[in-house]
């Protein structure tokens, strides 16, 4: 193993976790802003990382250079994308998640002021 393959080996395994982290996170989560958030913090991460990964492991060279642009463009479309696509879900009314209520009628670690915003009680303006 040569010392690029070494110093680009924490990234790769750095994407590889993240990106499953992503991947469980939309099959666990309960709603879209959930799912929506998961996929946007940690999907962008682990590609980015993996893809910076990649680009170390080859070299200088024209590879190197589109992994590059990728990695730039990645960074760039996917925030923003996962921002518009909750925004637009939020103004057509998808509900929110919010704790279920237990037998003595509060919220399992909610407190008064989130029973009270407009954005639970009832959709988005």
């Amino acid at each position: 193993m040569t010392i690029m393959d070494w110093v680009s080996m924490p990234f790769l395994l750095g994407g590889a976790f993240f990106l499953l982290v992503s991947a469980v996170g939309i099959i666990r989560l309960p709603d879209f802003f959930s799912r929506a958030h998961a996929v946007g913090k940690s999907e962008t991460l682990g590609s980015f990382l993996l893809l910076i990964g990649l680009a170390l492991h080859h070299g200088l060279g024209l590879e190197s250079g589109k992994l590059f642009l990728v990695t730039l463009f990645i960074a760039i479309t996917n925030p923003t994308g996962i921002h518009t696509l909750t925004r637009a879900a939020l103004r057509a009314g998808a509900d929110i998640w919010v704790l279920p209520v237990d037998r003595a009628g509060a919220r399992s670690g909610k407190s008064d002021e989130i029973e009270d915003s407009p954005s639970t009680a009832g959709g988005a303006s």
